[in-house]
């Protein structure tokens, strides 16, 4: 019989509180999606440094194949305030499949995500669920290291290099998912394995209403954290023209070098002001209307060879605030052979190939739409 806790009351009562089962899977899974901060903080953090979490999706679709639909769904999605993607599966203990048959299938689950998941498809999800995502995200990264603007290309730079986070949550955690875990998190470099049993007490008669939830962390051994810290993160770095073009050129053909120094120049002419990112792997030239503190982000060169059509922020403007204005920009870009946009993405920001561009008239038009959005949003600054 499992041993019972016991809280003492502010009138110096004590309390005993019986370990109670989960009737149904669901309700563990409620419990996560209502109080992500159950999980506790795990691996290496940083000494001072508490561990946030924002919900992205509920039973995500994993596809097996490129561009397939679900052929699976982990229970949730979460991601922390260092874009560290993590995947939480739920199973109570009377599920036999908590032993080693549920550690398979995560393994399936996380190899084909971080394979078949496109950019962009955490930031969509998390978007289409809150009714404020731009608010959210701000006060979720408050003083966190990363800003709203490189967030979610982080979360997608950590899914694609395996840099994510397995979680079995059950209500008791057997000996053998134990030692299977915490194997895992010890040998494996990038991706982090954890347990995390969440038994719930509760004593009807005397705290009526009232559960109490213990969360124990397992695969945290100091021997992971060891190994883990051992594994070399590639420092931040400040891009500047050089150092962008030079990336660039390394990743992508002439052509797409050329088109790239076309639209900076393209940038002096219009009174475009230019900002150089500062991500780990990839260089960013940023497309900014107006001068700081003010000004707009509508677009964003990558030195990966792509570009980014900043829709999510030039929302925040006058002439694109409204929905039919960003799927406009869409529309135009859909004219140009070979592109092909969904409009449900007219509030994130969707990303192209720059070889689409580098010949006419494609090159034409793609210069005619940037011209358009840099012409609008200039106009706002100045109404």
């Amino acid at each position: 019989m499992d041993e019972p806790i016991f809280i003492i009351g502010s009138d110096g009562n004590l309390t005993s509180v019986q370990k109670n089962t989960y009737d149904r899977e669901a309700e563990l899974q409620q419990l996560i999606n209502d109080h992500p901060e159950l999980i506790p903080g795990m691996g290496d953090i940083g000494e001072g440094e508490s561990i946030r979490w924002l919900l992205v999706q509920r039973e995500a679709g994993i596809p097996r194949e490129d561009g397939g639909s679900a052929w699976w769904s982990i229970d949730h999605i979460l991601v922390d305030q260092f874009a560290t993607p993590t995947f939480v599966e739920v199973k109570r203990a009377s599920d036999t499949r908590v032993r080693r048959e549920v550690v398979a299938q995560m393994l399936d689950y996380v190899a084909n995500a971080t394979l078949y998941w496109q950019p962009g498809t955490l930031e969509g999800w998390f978007n289409s669920q809150d009714e404020e995502p731009d608010q959210r995200l701000l006060e979720f990264l408050d003083d966190a290291e990363l800003s709203p603007e490189n967030f979610w290309s982080r979360v997608d730079e950590n899914l694609r290099s395996g840099r994510v986070r397995c979680v079995f949550v059950p209500d008791s955690i057997p000996d053998s998912l134990i030692r299977l875990v915490e194997f895992l998190n010890e040998h494996l470099r990038l991706t982090e394995v954890y347990a995390v049993e969440l038994p719930q007490y509760v004593s009807a008669d005397q705290l009526p209403g009232v559960r109490v939830i213990v969360p124990k962390l397992i695969g945290n051994t100091s021997r992971a954290i060891a190994n883990k810290s051992e594994v070399p993160s590639a420092p931040k770095r400040q891009w500047d023209e050089e150092s962008f073009f030079a990336d660039l050129g390394e990743r992508s053909d002439s052509a797409c070098v050329t088109l790239c120094r076309e639209i900076l120049e393209w940038t002096r002419v219009q009174g475009v002001r230019v900002v150089y990112g500062n991500g780990k792997r990839d260089g960013s030239m940023i497309l900014v209307a107006g001068p700081p503190p003010n000004g707009y982000v509508f677009a964003s060169l990558w030195s990966s060879g792509g570009i980014e059509i900043d829709l999510q922020y030039v929302r925040r403007s006058p002439s694109f605030q409204e929905d039919e204005t960003r799927l406009e920009v869409i529309r135009k870009f859909n004219q140009i052979p070979g592109v092909s946009i969904d409009e449900g993405r007219h509030s994130l920001r969707p990303n192209l190939p720059l070889a689409l561009f580098v010949d006419d008239p494609a090159r034409h038009e793609l210069f005619a739409i940037l011209s358009w959005m840099a012409g609008r949003l200039l106009s706002d600054l100045t109404e």
